[in-house]
């Protein structure tokens, strides 16, 4: 089935007679030929989001594509004249004018059924009203012969025309004498919907990923839970295709992607499967994953032979890029998801309410090593608040004070007010977190505070994390 048959199809409408305790209901449908579900669960025709409108590719003119049947009840409707009426809702209309031959009946052969549009049904039309006359035999018994039995369902030859996005629904009703039998309209039934036809989605690996301390030099080696970066998830229409229940599209009216990775690829190669293989690239281009394959893949990172040096923290982001030679679809923009960041193994200190030099106490910290020389120490300052002047930033290395390079063996590092003051500049109070690039076993951490008016000491041990 091409998109050029999306369209209307069977809906049947349960219709009992006048007074009766429950409504009309549409009951089942068909959209170009493809079953639509209605009820507590329904499932309506799915249209890609994605595609074109107005350019004549979502019509059709075949039969027994576009049916519409209002359900009567066996032995309901006798000689008389009753109304038919179909309203649609949403973005489409009718293809073609409809005429009096497009709605027929089951009645039995003794039962004379003479449908005469009555009102609507015109091209871009969205509602239809038909007069129906019944004469000869058309018996209301329930034991009556099928050539004499009065009809049951009405059926509505109407191609339609899906205009735009947005759900299609549709009402039907019964009516003799300009009074609504079985308590008036239907509830109105969503036959068409709109789905993404192409579903790209990225998301950073929960896993830790980080370099590792190890032994001599550290942070050489990848370490933490897994390699693993991040996943992606890459579907287009030829996956999905405009609904689930139908044939796949030609291969031509594919969306296709191409992936690019990007980040600090010094010492590393990324890999990523595709349709079940590892594909390594450093850097990771766009060019490689250009055809991906469907389905949830993996990026992972690997350290390459050469990585003789201590690695820095690397963060890595993921951008995707739809491309199609189709002409019946529009490609979504490009979007750049973040990947999880490599950190480096470590141990962080917490220390709240450290007095800066604007404020009357005076703050010490005070790290001590039993282990081995340590590596570079990170001051960070957060929910900072000061009297006066600027605060000159967030985050503290050894390029700014020169004793967070490392702490040595057995010594200890001690963080004054005065290296504080370097660090941030001026500020009353804050909190700060140090993290150590070392294993929290041969670290331990103090806060000393002295109020300079009355020289009460303060001491509290930091706890690791």
């Amino acid at each position: 089935m091409s998109m050029k048959k999306i369209l209307m199809a069977a809906v049947a409408v349960s219709a009992l007679s006048a007074g009766a305790a429950s409504a009309a209901s549409i009951t089942a449908a068909k959209v170009s030929g493809v079953s639509v579900t209605l009820g507590a669960s329904p499932v309506a025709y799915r249209i890609a989001s994605e595609a074109k409108f107005g350019t004549g590719l979502l019509t059709t003119t075949a039969a027994a594509d576009n049916i519409a049947t209002v359900t009567v009840g066996a032995g309901q409707l006798g000689v008389g004249s009753y109304s038919v009426t179909y309203t649609l809702s949403g973005p489409a209309s009718y293809q073609i004018a409809l005429l009096n031959s497009s709605l027929t009946s089951n009645a039995g052969a003794n039962c004379i059924v003479a449908p005469v549009l009555a009102s609507g049904g015109a091209i871009a039309g969205t509602t239809v009203t038909y007069s129906v006359s019944l004469s000869g035999t058309c018996s209301t018994s329930a034991a009556a012969a099928a050539a004499d039995k009065g009809p049951s369902t009405f059926t509505l030859d109407a191609p339609l025309k899906v205009t735009g996005l947005g759900s299609v629904t549709l009402t039907a009703g019964l009516a003799q004498g300009g009074v609504s039998i079985d308590n008036g309209t239907s509830t109105a039934a969503t036959l068409i919907s709109n789905t993404a036809g192409f579903i790209a989605t990225a998301t950073p690996d929960t896993g830790t990923t980080y370099w590792a301390l190890g032994t001599g030099v550290p942070y050489r080696t990848l370490g933490g839970a897994d390699a693993i970066i991040g996943t992606y998830t890459v579907d287009s229409v030829a996956g999905i295709y405009v609904n689930a229940d139908a044939t796949t599209l030609a291969s031509a009216e594919n969306l296709t992607t191409a992936l690019s990775l990007a980040g600090d690829f010094t010492n590393l190669t990324a890999t990523a499967s595709v349709g079940g293989a590892m594909v390594s690239v450093s850097p990771f281009a766009a060019a490689t994953l250009a055809a991906q394959a469907k389905g949830t893949q993996t990026i992972s990172m690997s350290v390459t032979a050469s990585n003789t040096v201590s690695q820095s923290s690397k963060a890595f982001s993921l951008t995707v890029t739809p491309a199609t030679t189709s002409s019946k679809f529009t490609v979504p923009a490009p979007y750049t998801t973040s990947l999880q960041t490599i950190t480096l193994e470590g141990t962080s200190f917490l220390a709240p309410w450290v007095g800066g030099s604007q404020s009357t106490a005076n703050t010490n910290i005070r790290l001590s090593n039993s282990g081995v020389a340590t590596g570079a120490v990170t001051l960070a300052l957060a929910n900072a608040v000061n009297n006066t002047g600027s605060i000159a930033g967030s985050t503290c290395t050894s390029s700014t004070l020169s004793k967070l390079a490392s702490i040595e063996s057995g010594k200890e590092l001690v963080i004054s007010q005065t290296d504080l003051t370097t660090c941030f500049g001026v500020f009353k109070r804050g909190d700060v977190t140090i993290t150590v690039q070392s294993s929290s076993t041969s670290l331990t951490a103090k806060a000393r505070n002295v109020n300079n008016p009355s020289g009460d000491v303060s001491e509290i041990s930091l706890g690791a994390s």
